[in-house]
């Protein structure tokens, strides 16, 4: 097509447009070169060509077009790179999530070079555990039944407990912490999905007249990677119709779990709120008969049960139905109409869950419902496994020394006596009408046990007890253990021996043989089971540690400092996958100030051509009308 007089000036004046546009947004790129989130912009143009025919043109000519028409504005972005980068991110969000938990549980169980004077190296509990052991062996000489030396006892375990009361206490308070901060996460997720629909809303409203609105869409950006650190989410753009063949943009987000849950549905979204659910039976079948073993929820141990037997599941996450500001639900009055929807353990991923298996994960102790809703959880360690491993520990230390120290008088050869010294006469054989004695090591029927607590001698009493007010021994906590009130009281109830002398129901005031056996169960193995402290365990019955108590606080010291330093690797990992790709992301989207430069220099050459070529226009058509056609007078 050939270039018209009037075409040409069109050309020109398109160029000029163009040139001075795409001036304007380089300057703008320039300006906002540190502007947090901002994304580089550019103008988008087409070649114009006028479709008309031109019956007067040569066809040996070839065919030019009419100058560049500017469509709109748009941006450098890569949506591959922004998945991969809010992908890693919902990684970063929990594991950094995961590791603040875990190294505030360290400040408290980390105990290395913390000991007392004399103890340098030791942590504050081993050195408890040494100044106990070494108040004992006082007792081993001429001093077994000296009040002074059973108070030195007494007042060492009186410290070891406060101990265990205090690390209890210190573990409590970093629950308390970590539920505030999930309660601010969840809050947080609220404000900024409300934020997102807000700028959703904005964002229609420019479009729909034409206005691309790209420094919205890098606000809504910026809040969308913020939300990835929380939920691990899949973000898409849908087209939808407004009129008049034009269309814009719908975001939409959901979660990337299985089945994936929408969060935001252009300007409808949704509201997480916190509370207990019902451990609901992964097996239920809602069409069959509710039965024994169809039953819609699961009761501690895990087996089917009704709603009244269900088991509590705390800390559990439901999304409203999605509405608007007006707070209208999507699709409401049709049959699709969104529902509230409960996460179940596993669905979710990133900050979030990370939080929330801080405040759930109980590792070995794990229930069998929690164990058949998430087939996992036996391996994972929040805030409860090293509250209930510092629980079996106290237990433990209650059981084995209230043990040994409560029984029944016997004499050197190991059979029970009565209240003068005689060796106990118990029933052999109800039937035939035997009676003799017994050892206290063999086993007792319950009627031997029964006529053995009528007519023996008890000795000893309970060391360590539920709290200071009495001496039960159920339920022992790190929490409450506490030396007992009759302990408190009387410091002789710490029993120096249970054999009597000769022909007496008395024991030698020098005999140690009790303090003795105490002392060797420091460093006896002892084995632990989930059992001891979770009725509900799904493997109780499977010991989880075998070794003395110190060692047993060790074990808790290490799986610990095992589960920091796996945690911090996985966090260094993370990391640097997500800065490798967020960089990446910046390079692509980001303002280069050298970029910017190149372009400023080329869009001023194109503004100087295109004006020059209004000019050069100009001045032939000056030479065309007023310099031809003049005859010479």
């Amino acid at each position: 097509m050939d270039v018209t007089t009037f075409g040409a000036f069109t050309t020109a004046r398109l160029g000029i447009y163009a040139s001075q546009k795409a001036l304007e947004v380089t300057g703008h790129n320039i300006s906002n070169i540190n502007t947090t989130g901002y994304t580089r912009q550019k103008v988008d143009q087409v070649s114009l060509r006028v479709g008309a025919t031109n019956h007067y043109a040569s066809a040996y000519g070839g065919a030019t077009g009419s100058g560049t028409l500017i469509t709109g504005m748009s941006q450098f972005r890569d949506p591959y790179l922004d998945i991969r980068y809010r992908t890693e991110n919902a990684n970063v969000g929990a594991m950094d999530t995961k590791l603040n938990g875990l190294k505030e549980l360290s400040s408290i169980l980390d105990e290395v070079g913390t000991g007392s004077a004399g103890n340098e190296g030791e942590g504050i509990l081993a050195a408890q555990f040494q100044d106990l052991r070494n108040q004992l062996a006082k007792l081993t000489g001429d001093q077994t039944t000296e009040e002074e030396f059973l108070t030195l006892v007494r007042t060492s375990a009186d410290s070891l407990v406060k101990l265990l009361n205090n690390f209890s206490k210190r573990i409590d308070e970093v629950r308390d912490n970590q539920i505030g901060r999930l309660t601010d996460d969840v809050a947080e997720v609220n404000d900024i999905l409300a934020n997102i629909r807000t700028l959703n809303e904005s964002i229609l409203k420019q479009e729909m007249f034409g206005d691309s609105a790209l420094e919205l869409r890098d606000q809504r950006n910026l809040l969308i990677d913020d939300l990835s650190q929380y939920i691990k989410i899949d973000v898409s753009y849908s087209p939808v119709q407004i009129g008049a063949g034009k269309s814009v943009d719908k975001l939409v987000i959901k979660t990337s779990g299985d089945p994936p849950v929408t969060l935001v549905d252009g300007d409808y979204t949704g509201k997480l709120t916190m509370a207990s659910a019902k451990a609901k039976n992964p097996d239920y079948d809602p069409t069959a008969a509710a039965t024994g073993t169809n039953l819609p929820y699961l009761n501690a141990a895990g087996n089917p049960a009704a709603e009244a037997d269900a088991a509590e599941v705390p800390y559990t996450f439901t999304l409203s139905k999605l509405t608007n500001r007006n707070g209208q639900a999507l699709n409401e009055g049709k049959a699709d109409e969104s529902q509230p929807h409960e996460f179940g353990d596993t669905e979710l991923y990133g900050a979030l869950q990370a939080s929330r298996e801080l405040l759930t994960e109980e590792g070995e102790f794990t229930s069998g419902a929690m164990d058949k809703l998430d087939s996992s959880s036996a391996t994972k360690r929040g805030i409860p496994y090293y509250q209930k491993a510092l629980d079996a520990l106290a237990q433990k230390i209650a059981t084995v020394f209230n043990g040994a120290n409560t029984g029944y008088l016997r004499d050197s050869e190991g059979y029970y006596v009565d209240a003068n010294g005689d060796q106990l006469q118990f029933t052999l054989d109800a039937a035939a009408g035997t009676t003799g004695p017994l050892k206290y090591t063999d086993t007792l029927t319950a009627a031997q046990q029964a006529e053995l607590k009528a007519g023996g001698v008890s000795a000893g009493g309970v060391l360590f007890s539920n709290g200071s007010k009495g001496d039960a021994t159920d339920k022992i906590t790190a929490a409450n253990i506490s030396i007992s009130k009759s302990w408190s009281v009387d410091p002789s109830v710490l029993q120096n021996s249970f054999e009597t002398l000769a022909g007496t129901a008395k024991v030698g005031s020098s005999d140690n043989q009790n303090i003795i056996h105490i002392l060797t169960l420091f460093d006896g193995k002892q084995d632990y089971y989930p059992s001891e402290v979770a009725a509900d365990a799904a493997n109780g019955t499977v010991r989880f540690f075998r070794g003395s108590f110190e060692e047993m606080f060790t074990n808790i010291e290490e799986t610990l400092a095992q589960d920091v330093k796996s945690t911090e690797t996985l966090l260094n990992n993370y990391d640097v996958t997500a800065t490798e790709l967020d960089v990446s992301r910046e390079s692509f989207s980001g303002v280069d100030l050298n970029d910017e430069a190149m372009n400023l220099m080329q869009f001023q050459k194109s503004y100087s051509a295109a004006c020059r070529l209004m000019t050069t226009l100009d001045q032939v058509l000056d030479k065309l009308i007023n310099g031809t056609g003049v005859v010479g007078l």
